[in-house]
């Protein structure tokens, strides 16, 4: 979906990138299970309304913005039929007309900049096509022995990354709803050891520990499929990471980290999903850390194309990041009385991409000497695996509940 999605962010004639406060980008995707509209503003969040009618969805802003890139425009598709302009003095209405195959409209926001997105959804398309059964355009391209001997059930072995091509013409079965299929993705690997601690810890030992314990915990109590992105000492690309996620279909994508810091009282956990705006510097630096372990560039070239590119290809799924974030996050504090850092958002590479909700979880700092202690710990590592575990299992049972199934 890459070409197509490049196609409508680029530039149109007489309507830059650059916005004017007056100014609002009007833009149209094709996705999997219907239409795309995103609504871009050069000022602040404007006052609107979304309303669905008979035979279309109309999206009122107060306020005349004169600079819509269209007064009108033919779609002739079964979902979205064609667009019409109905500027006044005190409001602007943009009239989506709507096909014999629409179901519902769902919208939702994003910021810096501010935009208004529509998903037009074909009828039923809610309940046949689950969390993260969108079928990626992913190009294959390619970070260890676990600190404390663990045991764990025999680890599904992690797959190898679906190949480049040849894949596109085959056909794709259909998915069973609700969460059954979910990836762990142990940070690190190989000679991409990540942080370490002053006795020697290695984040790339913990994670792996961590990962095979989620997907013990995950396995026993849910009773659903757990792929590992890798179960030995070897490094994976992060563009593998998701390209696995991506290929198994999975609903869910968790991906362990151990934190660092150059502030050895540095402490607690952090849990983020994906946005290439981050919510402060410390996680505008640790992103970068963490994607520069290959020699990833954040943001690729620091062009405003390629920025706008990362944060919508999780856009579809941020919202249900967002909550499956906050209830692993809540549930680190309330279990294990690990001092919260918060929920935040980061341009994290492993993240983008990913077809389904994704989060990455830092479990603490491998560089304050207590928590490295703690790290240490078997106990310690199983309790956080269960607070983890049982977050999923929360989110698993709305998900469900929203979707008929409980």
């Amino acid at each position: 979906m890459l070409v197509p999605l490049l196609t409508l962010l680029l530039p149109t004639p007489g309507f830059p990138l650059s916005l004017r406060e007056d100014e609002v980008a009007l833009r149209f995707q094709s996705v999997a299970q219907g239409s795309r509209v995103i609504l871009e503003f050069a000022g602040p969040r404007p006052n609107y309304q979304v309303e669905k009618e008979a035979n279309r969805v109309v999206v009122t802003l107060q306020g005349s913005f004169h600079s819509i890139p269209y007064k009108s425009k033919n779609f002739n598709e079964p979902i979205l039929a064609r667009f019409k302009l109905d500027r006044g003095s005190r409001q602007t209405d943009l009239l989506f007309y709507t096909g014999p195959e629409f179901g519902t409209v769902t919208s939702f926001e994003m910021t810096a900049p501010f935009r208004l997105v529509l998903e037009f959804q074909k009828k039923e398309s809610r309940a046949a096509v689950p969390l993260g059964a969108g079928i990626p355009d992913v190009t294959s391209r390619q970070a260890v022995q676990v600190a404390p001997a663990i045991p764990a059930p025999p680890a599904e072995h992690s797959p190898q990354p679906p190949p480049a091509a040849g894949a596109a013409g085959l056909p794709v079965q259909p998915k069973a709803p609700g969460i059954q299929v979910i990836v762990v993705d142990a940070g690190h690997g190989g000679v991409e050891v990540g942080a370490k601690g002053s006795t020697g810890l290695l984040e790339k030992d913990i994670t792996l520990d961590m990962a095979k314990r989620i997907q013990a915990g995950l396995t026993k109590s849910l009773g659903v499929r757990v792929i590992l992105t890798r179960d030995s000492d070897k490094q994976v690309s992060l563009d593998d990471r998701t390209a696995i996620a991506n290929h198994e279909r999975a609903d869910l994508f968790l991906s362990i980290h151990v934190n660092a810091s150059r502030a050895d009282k540095a402490r607690g956990a952090e849990t983020y999903f994906l946005s290439y705006q981050a919510t402060d510097g410390e996680s505008r630096a640790l992103a970068a850390l963490e994607n520069n372990t290959i020699g990833v560039e954040t943001p690729p070239g620091n062009s405003e194309l390629g920025l706008v590119l990362w944060d919508l290809a999780q856009s579809h799924y941020l919202s249900e990041s967002s909550k499956l974030a906050e209830t692993i996050q809540s549930n680190l504090n309330d279990l294990l009385r690990i001092e919260s850092r918060g929920v935040k958002q980061a341009p994290f590479k492993v993240l983008m991409g990913a077809t389904m909700p994704a989060v990455l979880v830092e479990i603490g700092f491998i560089t304050n000497p207590e928590e490295e202690v703690r790290l240490k710990d078997g106990d310690y590592r199983e309790r956080i695996a269960q607070a983890i575990v049982q977050s999923v299992a929360t989110f698993k049972e709305r998900v469900e509940k929203q979707q008929g199934l409980r």
